[in-house]
Formats: structure tokens, C-alpha cells, sequence
């Protein structure tokens, strides 16, 4: 899918997200009830509020969606295209085995800490 289809198929989701027809209807019944008086200004704002409540939601969620859809997309890319330099890797992999087993330390030595503090605390 080249990166303009992308740009429309997105454009053309959150058009329909923002543009609800239902809901658009709806809006259109409430104003006219209120040109004949059968309803307050101030239900209709509410339902105005509860409309762009619903839409910043709604775009919210589908942008969360696309997010998770690129780091997906790269996350394959860079499956399917390993760096040429193993050592590299290797490094990396050795770092991030150091970080974490130093994670495990300072877990450990916080615990203490808390333990030591909480003593105090007591005494």
C-alpha cells in the first residue's frame, strides 16, 4: 500500500468518524425542536458536547490503532532486514542482558531500602 492510499484510507476513516450520519441527524432534530420550542439551548449544547466528546474518543482510539499498526509494520521490517553486522547484535544483546540483570539489583536493594526505612519508621 503506497503512502498516498495510506493518506486517503485515513482521511476517509476519520471523515466517517466525524461526519456520523445518525448522529448528524439527530443534531438536525434537535434544532429544529428547538426553532419550535420543544427543547432548551442548553440540551442541545449538551448534545453538541456529547457529539465532539464522541469524536475526539473515537479519533483517539483509531490513532492508537495506526500507532500500533506502524510499530507492527516496522517491527517486521526490521525482522526481515537483520543488521550485516552480527557483533553489533551480539553488544546489544549483551547490554541489554546487563541492564537487565542490574534492574534485578537495584529491585533488590530498593526492597531493602524500604524494608530498612519501614524499621525506622516503627521504631
Amino acid at each position: 500500500m503506497t503512502i498516498s492510499q495510506r493518506g486517503q484510507d485515513f482521511e476517509q476513516v476519520v471523515e466517517k468518524i466525524v461526519f456520523d450520519e445518525e448522529e448528524l441527524e439527530q443534531l438536525k432534530i434537535a434544532i429544529k425542536k428547538i426553532s419550535e420550542g420543544k427543547m432548551q439551548a442548553k440540551q442541545l449544547k449538551q448534545k453538541l458536547l456529547q457529539s465532539r466528546g464522541r469524536i475526539v474518543n473515537d479519533i483517539s482510539q483509531f490513532l492508537s490503532f495506526c500507532i500500533e499498526r506502524i510499530k507492527n509494520e516496522d517491527l517486521i521490517f526490521k525482522d526481515e532486514n537483520p543488521p550485516k553486522n552480527n557483533q553489533l547484535n551480539q553488544n546489544n544483546m549483551q547490554l541489554q542482558q546487563e541492564i537487565s540483570e542490574k534492574n534485578e539489583i537495584l529491585k533488590v536493594v530498593a526492597n531493602r531500602v524500604s524494608n530498612i526505612v519501614d524499621s525506622l519508621k516503627k521504631n
